[in-house]
């Protein structure tokens, strides 16, 4: 299953609906990629906006003011996921990936807070001047899980530790309460992470659960450069 296509076209997100024999509940993936063009993440509104539920990665805007400023102010046709797709307006509960509100108890949580926000915001800028999607490799649920794809040196292993190994466990139990939740509803749960996170998504959803991927609609995230 292909989650990321990076071709001569440009880079391009496969928009993944599972769905169940036994079951109404219907998971819709949204593999993202989070610098892009606007177009793209409209798209992803728009499809967002037929969910009954989101499961969003981060935690809502009010809580990042330094990382809300630092992504709306960009330079070229790119955009950052922050600023271009406020999830908190389509009209849809969102389930975030944390609660800042529920674990700010005291001044020094406050102060830990908005140093990891000032953090945030000087990685979105440094992501924004190294990192260009139309570079990103493709993502494959093959290659994620083949240990011969995975870096050798140590910040690529740094990342990936961040990135998944100790964020994916933490989505897949959110994902595993909602089906406990909500198995016999005729609902839609849109799963908007990166794309990165999505192989172990599937693995759970499909291997775990037996859902089957029933289409796939690919979104162009960045054009190829003319």
């Amino acid at each position: 299953m292909q989650f990321i296509e990076s071709s001569i076209i440009g880079l391009r997100s496969a928009v993944i609906t599972l769905t169940h024999g036994a079951t109404p509940l219907t998971f819709i993936l949204f593999p993202m990629v989070h610098v892009a063009e606007q177009q793209f993440y409209d798209e992803v509104a728009a499809r967002a906006r037929l969910c009954q539920l989101i499961v969003a990665e981060g935690v809502q805007s009010r809580f990042v003011p330094v990382q809300e400023w630092m992504a709306r102010h960009h330079r070229g046709h790119l955009v950052d996921q922050a600023a271009a797709l406020p999830l908190e307006t389509l009209g849809v509960p969102v389930h975030w990936e944390a609660d800042p509100g529920a674990s700010m108890k005291s001044a020094l949580d406050h102060l830990k807070f908005r140093t990891t926000d000032a953090v945030g915001a000087a990685t979105i800028g440094l992501a924004r001047k190294f990192i260009d999607p139309r570079d990103l490799p493709s993502v494959d649920q093959a290659e994620a899980y083949d240990d011969d794809y995975l870096a050798d040196g140590w910040f690529d292993r740094m990342v990936e530790y961040n990135a998944r190994v100790r964020r994916d466990p933490g989505l897949v139990c959110t994902l595993d309460a909602i089906y406990r939740d909500h198995a016999a509803e005729q609902m839609r749960v849109g799963v908007i992470w990166g794309a990165a996170h999505m192989p172990a998504v599937t693995a759970y959803l499909c291997g775990e659960l037996g859902y089957k991927a029933m289409s796939a609609e690919w979104l162009t995230v960045a054009h190829a450069r003319s």
